[in-house]
C-alpha cells in the first residue's frame, strides 16, 4: 500500500476534464492500455452468447465460445468493418456478419465467405479472423482491455488486491441481479471518479443519506493503482460499513451468504474505470464508461439475496428515470436532488455542478484536504493517470 500526500494537491490541469483533445489522448493511452469490467460471466451461459458493448468509442463484444472459454474481440467485420453483433443474445454455432455474410468460428476463425472464387482470388482466409482484445475474469467479472498485448499483464494489475478483496460468491449465493441501472452524465469521468474518492464530502454532501463519515473517520487504500475504502467510525478500526447506513438502510434486509464476515472494504475503485461496493447485504458493480470530455455513462448493477428487499432494485425508481430510453438523466428530475433521499443523485448534481463550473475562466482548485479520508486520494488517482499517459510534471499542471 503506497503512502498519500501529505499536503496533497491538484496534479491534473483544467483541460484534462475539458478538452476533446485531451479525452484522444487519455483513449489512446490510458483508456486503451488498462482493464476495464464488461460483464459479469454469468451472463454468458450458453455456447454463442454473447454481450456487444461501446468502450469509449470501440465497439467490442464478449462470447461465450466454448463450454468453458469466453472470448473478446473487437465487434468489427474484417471484410469492411460492419458491426456484427448488437446488444445480448446467442448467434448459434456462427457469427455471421449481416452486410456481406461473411462467416466467423466463435473463436474468431474466418471459415467462409461468398463467391470466394469469383470475388476473391488468392485470398488468404488464416489472415482474416477478427480481431482479439484481451479478457481475464476475477470472482466471475469479465474484465477486457483494448491491448491485446496487454493481456498477460491482468495479474500484474490485481494482484495487489487479492487478501483483501469482497467474500460475495456470485456465482453460487443464489443472489438475485438488478436491472441495469444507466445513468447518463454530463461530466468527465475523472470529475466522477475524484467524487467517488473524496472522503472529505460524505458528512456534508450526504448528511441525509449516508451520514458521514468526517475526513478523520474514514480512510482509503491503495493495493497497485486500485483503491479500498473503509469507515473508522468504530474506534478506528477499519469496517466497511459507515454507522448511519448500518443503523438505518438495511432493516429486513437478508444478508449475502458468507458476506457477514468482517475484514473486506466496503468500496472497491478498480483503476480506471470499475466500482465494486460490497455489504453483507448486497454487492454493486458499476462501470464508467467514459463518452465524451465532458460526458459519461454509469452503468451500475446490484446482486441481492432473492427476497422482498430485491423488487426495491429497479431503475424504475431511481430519480430521472425515462422508461422510453430506460437511462436516468438529470434533465428528468422532478424534485431537488437533496430532496430525493438518494446519494447517487446527489453525486450527480455536485459532479454535473462541477463540470459546468471547469468553464470558468476564475476556475482554480485551492488547498485540498489532507488524509487518506480526506482529499489526498485525488492526487493520487491523478498521479495514476499522468503516468498511464506517459505525462511529464510540465505537462501535468501546464
Amino acid at each position: 500500500m503506497s503512502a498519500f500526500p501529505e499536503n496533497p494537491k491538484q496534479i491534473l490541469p483544467r483541460q484534462a476534464y475539458t478538452s476533446e483533445e485531451w479525452f484522444e489522448r487519455e483513449r489512446a493511452t490510458l483508456l486503451r492500455n488498462t482493464w476495464h469490467f464488461a460483464c459479469m460471466a454469468l451472463e454468458l451461459k450458453e455456447t454463442g452468447d454473447f454481450k456487444a458493448l461501446n468502450l469509449f468509442g470501440y465497439p467490442i463484444f464478449i462470447i461465450r465460445s466454448g463450454p468453458d472459454e469466453i472470448a473478446a474481440f473487437h465487434n468489427l467485420c474484417s471484410h469492411r468493418g460492419t458491426e456484427l453483433v448488437e446488444g445480448t443474445g446467442n448467434c448459434g454455432k456462427t457469427l455471421v456478419c449481416p452486410y456481406h455474410r461473411w462467416t466467423y468460428a466463435l473463436d474468431g476463425r474466418l471459415r467462409g465467405l461468398p463467391d470466394r472464387a469469383e470475388c476473391f482470388e488468392q485470398f488468404d482466409r488464416e489472415s482474416h479472423g477478427l480481431k482479439p482484445i484481451g479478457l481475464a475474469i476475477f470472482k466471475e467479472m469479465v474484465f477486457v482491455t483494448l491491448n491485446e498485448a496487454n493481456g498477460g499483464k491482468f495479474d500484474e494489475w490485481i494482484t495487489p488486491l487479492k487478501g483483501h478483496e469482497w467474500p460475495h460468491d456470485i456465482s453460487g449465493s443464489g443472489l438475485k441481479a438488478s436491472e441495469p441501472f444507466i445513468y447518463e452524465i454530463a461530466c468527465n469521468w475523472k470529475v466522477f471518479h475524484e467524487n467517488a474518492i473524496d472522503g472529505y464530502h460524505l458528512a456534508y454532501l450526504h448528511e441525509n443519506t449516508l451520514g458521514g463519515p468526517k475526513a478523520t473517520s474514514n480512510v482509503w487504500e491503495c493495493h497497485g493503482t486500485n483503491m479500498a475504502w473503509y469507515s473508522t467510525e468504530r474506534d478506528k478500526i477499519k469496517s466497511r460499513i459507515p454507522l448511519f447506513v448500518e443503523k438505518q438502510a438495511t432493516l429486513g434486509a437478508a444478508t449475502v451468504p458468507g458476506a457477514d464476515v468482517p475484514g473486506y472494504a466496503g468500496v472497491y475503485m478498480l483503476f480506471p474505470t470499475t466500482i465494486v461496493t460490497p455489504s453483507p447485504w448486497s454487492l454493486t458493480i458499476s462501470a464508467i464508461r467514459p463518452i465524451s470530455a465532458q460526458s459519461m455513462q454509469l452503468v451500475a448493477q446490484t446482486f441481492v439475496p432473492d427476497s422482498w428487499f430485491s423488487a426495491r432494485e429497479h431503475p424504475r425508481q431511481a430519480p430521472g428515470y425515462d422508461p422510453a430510453t430506460n437511462t436516468i438523466r438529470s434533465a428528468n428530475w422532478t424534485k431537488p436532488p437533496l430532496e430525493t433521499g438518494d446519494f447517487q443523485t446527489e453525486d450527480i448534481w455536485v459532479c454535473e455542478k462541477m463540470q459546468r463550473s471547469l468553464a470558468s475562466p476564475a476556475y482554480s482548485v485551492g488547498q485540498l484536504a489532507s488524509g487518506s479520508g480526506g482529499e489526498a486520494a485525488l492526487e493520487v488517482f491523478q498521479r495514476h493517470v499522468a503516468d498511464q499517459m506517459g505525462l511529464h510534471e510540465t505537462e501535468e499542471r501546464a
